[in-house]
């Protein structure tokens, strides 16, 4: 297969978002050290939920903007727990401030559309991912409210959603800011659903020469987060 630029090009990784396919993104050897598999939440299909948990295997997410958390009124799970802690003691203990590779979970709320039926199969994780793409979109353009996302969505659900960090790649470097900001280079929604590589092998996350491996047999760009990092930086957007 013939390219104009190299899997490796970070503009040619954008382009493949935009047409709706996907990306892998490495965060870093000194983070997770994981490779994800990232697509934009809009143009996500059943297609696409197959081949996640078929070729990544891990837990499929859909990363969100800072903005269009605000403006839907999605709260980060620490946030949640603390509240609830006060009814419930035990929350507070269970409460994790700090990931063990470093910075505070991105993890919100789990939820389906309210047109799913179990939520779990890939034409319904599929439908929940590109209505909150949709979302995206709509919150962006000032539209959005708390009431219109409780009114399209329901929790808790298959489908977890990740809260980017407020300053993004100036404040966290994970895979929720990376692909949301990827999204936006893009001229995207910044909503795009991630999901782990795992090794069958190893039982353990997929080396990065074997998701290299991957991504040229399957045409497929594969992005050093650093890349992204630095051109984050270059124009320093927040």
């Amino acid at each position: 297969m013939t390219h104009l630029q190299p899997l490796n090009h970070l503009d040619f990784a954008l382009e493949q978002l935009r047409q709706g396919k996907f990306v892998l993104v490495h965060d870093s050897a000194d983070r997770e050290n994981e490779v994800d598999m990232v697509v934009a939440a809009e143009h996500v299909s059943p297609d696409h939920v197959e081949a996640m948990r078929t070729n990544a295997g891990g837990l499929l997410c859909v990363a969100l903007g800072y903005d269009v958390c605000e403006s839907l009124g999605v709260v980060a799970m620490r946030d949640i727990l603390l509240c609830a802690s006060h009814r419930y003691p035990v929350l507070k203990s269970l409460n994790e401030e700090d990931a063990p590779y470093g910075g505070k979970s991105a993890f919100s709320i789990t939820v389906n559309h309210r047109r799913t039926f179990t939520g779990i199969t890939d034409r319904d994780r599929a439908l929940t991912i590109t209505e909150l793409g949709r979302l995206a979109r709509v919150a962006l353009e000032g539209r959005g409210s708390p009431e219109l996302f409780a009114s399209e969505f329901k929790a808790p659900g298959h489908v977890h959603l990740l809260q980017e960090a407020k300053g993004s790649l100036a404040e966290r470097y994970g895979h929720t800011e990376l692909s949301t900001y990827l999204c936006r280079e893009a001229g995207m929604a910044p909503a795009a659903a991630i999901c782990e590589m795992l090794d069958a092998d190893t039982h353990n996350a997929l080396s990065i020469d074997d998701a290299d491996q991957y991504a040229r047999a399957e045409g497929i760009p594969m992005i050093d987060g650093r890349q992204v990092i630095q051109r984050f930086l270059q124009q320093n957007r927040y």
